[in-house]
């Protein structure tokens, strides 16, 4: 009955139970008030509503086994429960409920606590616990993650420890995935009704050519730009194929690109006359994969022959190398390190890492150095993160027809293969399973690739661009990265500095402002300064992508909803819980002060701490900084880390 799938995951969980100075003999338990409860839920509403509606089946299929569902946040605390059964009583009693918090530091090894911390399926049988209270349970847990990567909470099952069966990780695995399905539909919907279905005017004054197509690959709408584009009246097009704009190949090229892709598209010469013969293609799709809105800006067109299949041409690849760069926002110092250091390495053909928390630009970089880099071949991305295990290895380096169920008729070509002559941007490097990290290492090694189903290598030269916003050494550490692919991906490395760090705040408000009401075809809106005071309060926990996001937003709603000329702190919406109090801790960090120093700093972090009994989330209160911050910062000394661990004794 004691078996773990990973031994070492459990030997890691019972040393951090250890250090976080839980006591297996008596828990020292840590429940929300009925407030704070309700302030968490409130926060993941749409998490909640999405595992109510997918998770209803399994519960009820669950309760007549004496087993249990439940939903934690990224801390750790319940939010709901669901089933009734005579396990869930005898599970109040350890407090497995909600509000409860089961985060490793408070109930030792369990399978939400370490779900969290291994970020990846666990389950926790009998004895496995840390606590000896919860010897009776058989724990499995899946955590939950955000379109953008975000952990945001724990999917678990529990029961009886008699009631284990292996397969139940796979059942809530499986639940797991179909929950973040479901938040991503929501998501997606929810910006698509903001942003295209805003009375149709939206889409009208967009000044960027926009169609709408259906499942079928049929046009449902398009805007008065992509009328003017393809000298066509929208009547005429609604309800006709794709092909009739872009051509066969064209149309097949479009309808198969995933969620968020953007890619170079060059018409065959079969397709219409008279408008432009290269694009810039994105798409926005479903759960299903099927086409909600594909957005299209016209590029030059390049010389030499069309390739007529929605692939680029060598003199395509070579223009859009070329292309004029994405303006960079570059008055921060520590951005001028970096894109000073980019145009240094850009030349050469060595691996390069890039390091930065999500929404930091990561993918900015990587473009502007292939645009540098002097390649000829394509700049191809990869979300190593966005692919299922599964899948990793066909998407890289392809395969063959039939080489598995569901495979093409014709088979397909992989990134590697796609990216010759060219850089392949590897985001989300550390996501990639250790098996395919080692196939990926042999590639690089190599130089050549081989298709799945067959016997024939082909040479690639590809510069490889991997980045991530992970700490790929401590990963490598704790054996979950391979150290040879470590060494050999961090030939170069470039980190990006975040938001918070850098002094162009101000400049990048602007800059969005004027890019995104020139997108929308606007009149320029100001920016009040309270609603600038407010911007700079704010931690920027995701970055660039972020701000991007929240100026968006206050545009749509201060000129379509308010109809105003300027951007109010009404119009922002920034959780409170990563304002910062006193302006003085963005605009002046506290070692730049004059007379201060960072062991000034450690030691009012020290004190707050000892104050608040080792209590993080008090003690970010008493600092008046946010619970983020705070955890930056006990990472940054490395003695706070021993004075909490000494508190908590």
């Amino acid at each position: 009955m004691e078996i773990l799938e990973s031994p070492q995951v459990l030997t890691a969980s019972h040393q951090r139970s250890r250090q976080f100075g839980v006591d297996p003999d008596h828990v020292v338990n840590d429940i929300l008030s009925g407030g704070e409860l309700r302030d968490r839920q409130s926060r993941l509403r749409p998490l909640l509503s999405a595992a109510e509606t997918v998770l209803k089946p399994l519960w009820k299929f669950l309760e007549k086994r004496s087993f249990m569902v439940l939903l934690s946040d990224a801390d750790g605390y319940i939010l709901s429960s669901w089933g009734k059964s005579p396990f869930t009583e005898r599970a109040k009693m350890v407090q497995l409920s909600t509000g409860a918090n089961w985060h490793e530091r408070v109930k030792g090894t369990n399978a939400i606590g370490t779900a969290l911390m291994e970020r990846k399926p666990v389950s926790i049988v009998g004895s496995q616990h840390f606590c000896y209270e919860n010897h009776f349970l058989t724990c499995y847990a899946a955590p939950l993650y955000t379109s953008t990567g975000e952990q945001i909470g724990v999917l678990d099952i529990s029961g009886e420890v008699h009631a284990h069966h292996p397969h139940t990780l796979g059942m809530v695995t499986a639940a797991a995935m179909a929950c973040q399905s479901r938040l991503l539909l929501e998501e997606s919907r929810r910006e698509l009704t903001l942003a295209l279905h805003a009375a149709d005017a939206i889409m009208q004054t967009c000044a960027q050519p926009l169609l709408s197509v259906d499942d079928e690959g049929k046009i449902k709408r398009m805007n008065q730009a992509a009328e003017a584009m393809f000298h066509v009246q929208a009547s005429r097009c609604v309800g006709q194929p794709l092909e009739m704009l872009f051509g066969k190949h064209g149309a097949a090229s479009i309808l198969s690109l995933k969620n968020g892709d953007i890619t170079e598209l060059r018409l065959e010469e079969s397709a219409r006359s008279g408008v432009p013969d290269t694009w810039i293609v994105r798409a926005v799709k479903d759960e299903r994969k099927h086409p909600f809105c594909t957005i299209l800006s016209p590029m030059p067109a390049p010389s030499g022959p069309s390739a007529g299949d929605g692939r680029t041409s060598d003199a395509g690849k070579k223009d859009e190398a070329r292309s004029a760069p994405q303006r960079i926002i570059a008055s921060c110092p520590k951005v001028k390190q970096v894109f000073a250091l980019l145009r240094h390495i850009a030349k050469s053909n060595a691996t390069v890492l890039i390091r930065g928390e999500t929404g930091t630009g990561k993918e900015i970089a990587a473009r502007e150095l292939h645009r540098q880099s002097g390649r000829k071949g394509p700049f191809v991305v990869v979300n190593c993160g966005a692919i299922p295990e599964s899948l990793i290895e066909s998407e890289l380096f392809g395969y063959e027809k039939g080489a598995f169920t569901g495979a093409q008729q014709k088979g397909q070509m992989g990134k590697f293969e796609a990216a010759n002559q060219g850089t392949l941007f590897l985001d989300e490097i550390g996501e990639l399973p250790l098996a395919s990290q080692a196939v990926l290492l042999r590639v690089l090694e190599e130089k050549r690739v081989t298709r799945i189903g067959s016997h024939v290598s082909k040479p690639v030269d590809v510069r490889i661009v991997a980045a991530t916003n992970r700490d790929l050494y401590q990963e490598v550490v704790q054996k979950r990265f391979r150290a040879d692919l470590y060494f050999r991906l961090n030939e170069m490395e470039i980190v990006l500095p975040p938001l918070r760090e850098r002094t162009d705040l101000d400049e990048l408000i602007r800059h969005f402002l004027h890019e995104i009401t020139a997108e929308l075809n606007i009149p320029p809106l100001s920016i009040a300064p309270e609603a600038m005071h407010l911007l700079r309060q704010y931690q920027w926990p995701g970055n660039i992508r972020q701000l991007r996001h929240v100026i968006r937003q206050a545009v749509f709603r201060a000129r379509f909803v308010k109809g105003k000329d300027a951007v109010g702190p009404g119009d922002l919406q920034l959780p409170e819980d990563e304002l910062i109090e006193s302006d003085s801790i963005r605009e002046n960090p506290l070692p730049e002060k004059p007379g201060r120093t960072s062991a000034d700093e450690e030691s009012r972090i020290a004190r707050a701490l000892r104050e608040a009994g080792g209590n993080v989330s008090q003690a970010a209160r008493l600092l008046k900084m946010g619970r983020t911050t705070l955890y930056r910062k006990l990472k940054q000394y490395p003695r706070l880390a021993a004075i909490r661990k000494e508190i908590n004794e």
